[in-house]
């Protein structure tokens, strides 16, 4: 697995050959290339929360959460490829998609392998029993990926396919910690 870093266009490209790719490998090589020669100069890439241990003795540790940050992207190799994302969970702040396109029209699958995660929102008083039925609903669904947008207090979930949005949840309506299980339905 390659990449490559151009900090003045904001983004990491896969180099040739790169199917497979670690949310943290991304994260750590951005670092090695940020403090090397000048490039410090450009605005960071990433903030992450997360990776400390809940329990020592049984190996298990919070889920790493990594937050492209000031418009940076990621953008596949120029081939047709499934590309497979792991070992943490990549996301926009803000919200949006971490991937460019590639340049030409090449078909870039993404197949997000992240760990089955209870989120706290903070939002409101709760969610309505609507808003309930709608959570109940999407979990039957297989999700491809979901956006957070603390600025705009929405929560977006979306089929395999990362395209097509499931339901958009206006956190703003409700007024206590909200728990979100994303992936299989705990019922």
């Amino acid at each position: 697995m390659g990449m490559t870093f151009d900090g003045a266009t904001k983004v990491i490209t896969l180099t040739e050959g790169t199917i497979a790719v670690s949310v943290r490998d991304i994260w750590s090589r951005w670092v090695d290339w940020y403090l090397t020669s000048d490039n410090s100069k450009y605005l960071p890439a990433f903030i992450n929360v997360g990776g400390d241990d809940i329990d020592e003795s049984t190996g298990t540790k919070i889920p790493i959460y990594t937050f492209l940050v000031n418009g940076w992207r990621i953008k596949p190799q120029e081939a047709n490829h499934t590309l497979t994302v792991s070992d943490g969970i990549l996301v926009v702040d803000g919200g949006g998609d971490p991937f460019n396109d590639t340049d030409e029209s090449y078909m870039v699958r993404v197949n997000y392998q992240q760990p089955v995660q209870a989120i706290t929102i903070e939002s409101g008083s709760g969610l309505s029993d609507e808003q309930n039925e709608k959570l109940n609903d999407v979990h039957d669904e297989a999700l491809g990926k979901w956006v957070v947008s603390p600025s705009a207090k929405t929560l977006t979930l979306y089929r395999v396919d990362g395209v097509t949005i499931l339901t958009t949840f206006d956190l703003a309506e409700t007024s206590a910690t909200v728990p979100v299980f994303i992936g299989r339905n705990p019922r």
